[in-house]
């Protein structure tokens, strides 16, 4: 779908913002639009290189998982702010060292409720377990989650109430989610000092 016509659905379900892959943004408006660049290719070279070019902080930098080795590499690389699509990886892809990785350099997870939707069975099932073992390690841990629809066209979008609903399978609070909407828009924020105010 185009950006105006994303834009315009969003809007319609109550987002503020949105974040399009592929996709130059420029000037505001409601809502508001983040540039997303995303790395498919499973080379460490690929992910530096993308972080090299978006180190201007114009876009978020978001990465495909893949096995233990890349996901290690990958959290190590400054700039790299998303990295999704884990329930399509083994098990041990992501784990406690990883989890900590996560936490430390500021780097969100994502959970993605497109395969919650188009999937069924044993498919679905994993998803939902790889989703139950992230969450733990999230509220061990307290790495950023972050959450999407991974929409392709308007009747993929879904409202907070249906996203709520879908990762609560997963045992996702209601507040988690929504936390979890918010984290690419924090992610963009610069990231300064943090100050106390009493």
């Amino acid at each position: 779908m185009s950006l105006n016509r994303a834009m315009s659905e969003a809007g319609g379900l109550g987002f503020d913002g949105i974040v399009a892959i592929g996709q130059q943004c420029t000037g505001t408006g409601t809502p508001r639009v983040i540039e997303g660049i995303l790395v498919r290719d499973q080379q460490v070279k690929a992910v530096v290189r993308a972080a090299r070019d978006t180190a201007d902080g114009r876009a978020l930098l978001i990465v495909n998982a893949g096995d233990n080795g890349f996901n290690r590499a990958a959290l190590q690389v400054k700039g790299v702010h998303i990295l999704r699509h884990l329930h399509k990886t083994e098990k041990n892809s992501f784990d406690h060292i990883m989890a900590r990785m996560a936490a430390d350099r500021i780097v969100a997870i994502d959970l993605d409720v497109r395969p919650l939707v188009m999937t069924r069975g044993g498919q679905r099932q994993k998803t939902i377990q790889r989703y139950r073992d992230i969450l733990r390690l999230m509220r061990r841990f307290e790495f950023p989650v972050s959450v999407s629809s991974n929409a392709r066209n308007p009747a993929e979008l879904k409202s907070v109430r249906e996203m709520v609903s879908l990762l609560a399978m997963a045992g996702m609070e209601e507040s988690e989610v929504i936390e979890g909407l918010k984290t690419p828009g924090m992610l963009m924020a610069p990231r300064g000092p943090v100050s106390v105010v009493r």
